[in-house]
């Protein structure tokens, strides 16, 4: 991880905008025997292919379909070794993690479907009615759940994690992230020009007065309330000092 973090640094400092991580399919190629030697090699493959202007030469040669091919692998592997890491128990919370990525990932189709189509855009559709459906799915709340829908999945997955194992407290951090996230318009929060998206900060005004503005100030007092609810069944639940007495004399 500190290698990781100190490449992403020093990346930066040359422009680069993506940050490096553990790749997903690394247990596989461990499994096939690469080690250090593997992602120094794609390193430096990547690097003179950028620097030697053949990127485009590669697509020319090797098809859409090979690179997708590779990608649905990945996201196979990454549902899988998300339920199978996390065990039976857990499991649900996984599945509650994946509701705002289907919900961006439905609303992104919507939303292509209406460039392509042409004719109303989102923002004609929601001017009109904010509880628009397609096909019995709101517009509206597919794109609320779509922005900032990375930190969303980990909230939701987190808060339903401690929920399982009864850990209120750590439940309340969980929605107090999601209430600070939702407050500030990291997520849930959006402006819409359009069929065009984008994210409305709390300190930001939205880019052009004709915008549909949404702000998330509602969900991030949902998301309060939920804070003190658990906060409240941490409290109720708290051993007292007689239960926690007669247990170290059973011990």
């Amino acid at each position: 991880l500190a290698i990781n973090g100190l490449g992403t640094l020093l990346a930066s400092l040359f422009g680069s905008c993506f940050p490096t991580t553990i790749y997903i399919g690394h247990p596989g190629w461990k499994e096939l025997g690469a080690r250090a030697g593997y992602s120094t090699l794609n390193g430096l493959v990547v690097t003179l292919l950028c620097l030697t202007g053949t990127v485009p030469v590669i697509q020319a040669i090797v098809p859409i379909e090979a690179g997708v091919a590779i990608v649905l692998w990945i996201g196979i592997i990454m549902t899988a070794q998300a339920f199978s890491a996390s065990g039976v128990k857990h499991a649900p919370a996984v599945a509650v993690g994946l509701f705002p990525a289907i919900a961006a990932f439905a609303f992104t189709v919507a939303q292509g479907s209406l460039i392509v189509a042409g004719g109303k855009s989102l923002q004609d559709l929601l001017a009109t009615n904010m509880g628009m459906q397609v096909n019995g799915f709101l517009l509206h709340g597919m794109l609320t759940i779509e922005r900032g829908y990375i930190f969303s999945c980990m909230i939701l997955a987190g808060m339903s994690a401690t929920l399982i194992d009864r850990q209120f407290g750590r439940g309340a951090l969980w929605a107090l992230a999601g209430m600070i996230c939702a407050g500030i318009g990291l997520t849930h929060a959006y402006q819409l020009s359009g069929n065009d998206v984008d994210f409305l900060f709390a300190f930001s005004r939205a880019k052009s007065p004709e915008a549909l503005v949404f702000r998330a100030e509602g969900i991030a007092v949902g998301y309060g309330l939920i804070m003190l609810l658990l906060w409240l069944l941490a409290w109720m639940n708290k051993p007292s000092a007689d239960n926690a007495q007669s247990k170290e004399h059973r011990h």
